[in-house]
């Protein structure tokens, strides 16, 4: 018998014996294609909610800040007078009422515009302030920035909703705040709120513009204003706390952050230290839906093996008869792989569209949520990779659970059969 009319044998026995078990082997690919189905489903939640938090958080926030923080604080006067050790312990160290601040920023910032890795940098000064407006008050995160520094580093100016941005720099004494703020306050753009915080100087900022960012943790309790104006709020004259910086890439944010510490003496942290948590939820939340993926095609492995296992033992009279008229224990062996892949490129292909379904139609889910990320519908991002692997997965599943079937099938002997000593 030639390959070419082996193979076209083995086709039509794989085909036949499949026909032939219409039921089950339509149960053994609703298996797989249910596996495949939420393998796509439940990455594209996965991925859209991760998605759209990671794109928030790196527009509105810096990829990497460096703090007032020394790395490598200077010696105390006495010990760089003496040039040795004045004590060999501290046990209880005073506080300092000198105010921390970062030296010779400008120069820092400048410097940093130079690494090719950086993208934009702006000094800033951030702090508590409280607001007060009507009756009402609220704590606020404000920071105060070079508004063109600034936009370069977080691009403020595509989230506001009202007012302009630029009119921080035009305006004397004025703020722009998230819009969760402006609610809990009644404030809109225009009216007057007064700001105080300990040890700085009472203000009444005029509101010049409101902005939305969709990440409800920054919309409530973030504010901008300019640098002057905030060092003189929070009583801290001429100071720089902080340096935010963006990146051309922020998956470098890590390894660049290391660098600069280094390179500056100032303590760094970048946007995946800042969320570490948040990203270490949605490292988990993968972890479990692997796990849930993988049991559900798991069963749709078993019920491949429990019907390739059946059709052996219903047909080993049927195998010996063809082992009898020439096929090859390798030829049994392909009949019954070329079953199970079969079946599982069957359900695949049944699983990535009714996958593609479920994503459209969970995209246009109204669901309204004000957590982490602000959003209308369900949050769901369709990844063409997935397709590819739920098609991959499908096949894997099959071929591994027609590997016991198809051997067994292909050590029956057909004397043993046709004598009537099996069966």
């Amino acid at each position: 018998m030639t390959p070419l009319a082996t193979i076209k044998t083995i086709s039509f026995i794989a085909l036949r014996q499949l026909w032939e078990r219409k039921l089950l082997n339509g149960i053994a690919v609703g298996g797989v294609t249910l596996g495949v189905l939420v393998l796509i489903a439940m990455n594209g939640i996965m991925l859209g909610f991760s998605d759209k938090f990671t794109s928030a958080i790196l527009k509105i926030s810096p990829h990497v800040i460096l703090f007032d923080t020394e790395l490598r604080p200077v010696s105390p006067l006495l010990e760089r007078y003496m040039q040795t050790p004045v004590a060999a312990q501290i046990a209880h160290e005073s506080p300092t009422d000198r105010q921390v601040r970062i030296k010779r920023p400008y120069e820092i910032v400048n410097a940093l515009r130079q690494v090719p890795e950086v993208e934009a940098a702006a000094p800033s000064l951030a702090g508590m302030v409280l607001l007060e407006f009507g009756g009402k008050t609220k704590s606020v995160d404000l920071r105060g920035i070079e508004v063109a520094a600034q936009d370069l580093v977080t691009p403020i100016h595509q989230y506001v909703k009202s007012g302009r941005l630029r009119d921080l720099d035009t305006s004397h004494d004025s703020i722009a705040l998230g819009a969760g703020i402006a609610q809990d306050l009644g404030l809109k753009v225009g009216d007057s709120v007064r700001a105080a915080a300990p040890g700085g100087k009472p203000l009444d900022l005029l509101v010049v513009a409101i902005f939305e960012a969709e990440v409800p943790p920054i919309d409530k309790t973030r504010g901008y204003t300019t640098l002057r104006t905030a060092q003189t709020l929070l009583g801290r004259p001429d100071a720089i706390g902080r340096i935010e910086i963006r990146l051309w890439d922020p998956a470098d944010a890590i390894r660049v952050n290391d660098s600069l510490e280094r390179m500056f003496g100032y303590d760094g942290e970048s946007w995946k230290e800042t969320n570490a948590n948040f990203l270490a939820i949605f490292a988990m939340q993968d972890m479990i839906v692997g796990f849930v993926v993988g049991a559900i095609l798991l069963v749709g492995g078993f019920g491949i093996l429990a019907i390739q296992i059946m059709i052996v033992l219903q047909k080993q009279r049927d195998i010996a008869i063809l082992r009898s008229v020439g096929l090859r224990r390798s030829d049994i062996l392909r009949i019954f792989l070329m079953q199970g892949v079969i079946i599982s490129l069957v359900g695949g292909l049944l699983g990535d569209g009714l996958g593609k379904v479920a994503i459209y139609y969970l995209g246009q889910l109204p669901v309204k949520a004000e957590g982490l990320v602000k959003t209308d519908t369900f949050l769901v991002k369709e990844d063409p990779a997935f397709y590819v692997y739920g098609i991959g997965f499908a096949l894997l599943v099959g071929v591994i659970a027609s590997l016991i079937p198809a051997y067994r099938g292909s050590r029956v002997e057909p004397v043993e059969v046709l004598r009537g000593q099996i069966g």
